[in-house]
């Protein structure tokens, strides 16, 4: 994950030298693995340390407890969430390329993110289960309330989508793509699934997004025929 101011984030402690920083950013890169690998229950202090090269209690003097590491990554990532929108409809091909095709790009892209870090949502979703959403949600909504203000803002601009309601649209087609994406995470093992989403899945995102937002498909797109399940 790209670096994330954490000042002030609770349970997180300054980090005013660069050896200090370094030491800060192995541990969160050996987090993620840790948590990735173990799930956030079974994922200990002891193991992330290790696995950052640090003493454990080169950990506390950076981080309050595991649960304030994983904070910082959540944080981290609801950043990149708002920062792939950003950079991903500033790019000057999608000035002249078909609305359409920008969707289906965009859900693709979003696929690929949730499929690198099949760890981290299990070990979120594990701690929303232990009751503490409230530590995360927040984050993560604000995070698509702007990618959907930004794509709203695209589509504005292209003369595409809903007359009204548009930016909350869009923030719910975002959420709505994000969550099935993360539920086929979450039970690919179970059904020994391949692949989060082949392109049959791809393809019927994209449909749901475009008609959440009032987009409509071409005519060849809305005359295809998947098999695939």
């Amino acid at each position: 994950m790209e670096p994330f101011d954490l000042t002030g984030v609770d349970g997180v402690m300054p980090a005013n030298q660069a050896r200090s920083r370094e030491a800060q950013a192995r541990l969160l890169k050996a987090g993620e693995e840790v948590f990735a690998r173990k799930g956030y229950d079974e994922a200990h202090v002891g193991d992330i340390a290790a696995a950052a090269g640090c003493s454990i209690g080169s950990f506390y003097r950076r981080f309050r407890d595991k649960e304030a590491l994983f904070r910082a990554l959540h944080l981290q990532f609801a950043h990149r969430i708002e920062r792939n929108m950003e950079r991903f409809l500033s790019r000057p091909e999608r000035a002249g390329q078909p609305v359409y095709e920008v969707l289906e790009v965009l859900v693709r892209n979003t696929a690929q993110v949730i499929e690198r870090h099949p760890g981290f949502f299990r070990a979120l979703f594990q701690r929303m289960l232990a009751g503490a959403g409230r530590l995360y949600v927040p984050a993560l909504w604000a995070a698509d309330t702007a990618s959907g203000l930004r794509l709203a803002a695209f589509l504005r601009s292209r003369g595409e989508g809903l007359p009204d309601a548009l930016d909350d649209a869009c923030a719910l087609g975002l959420r709505s793509v994000e969550a099935i994406l993360i539920q086929r995470v979450l039970r690919r093992d179970v059904v020994q699934q391949e692949a989060v989403a082949p392109p049959f899945v791809i393809d019927r995102l994209t449909r749901m997004l475009a008609a959440c937002i009032g987009v409509t498909a071409p005519p060849e797109r809305r005359s295809a025929r998947f098999t695939e399940a």
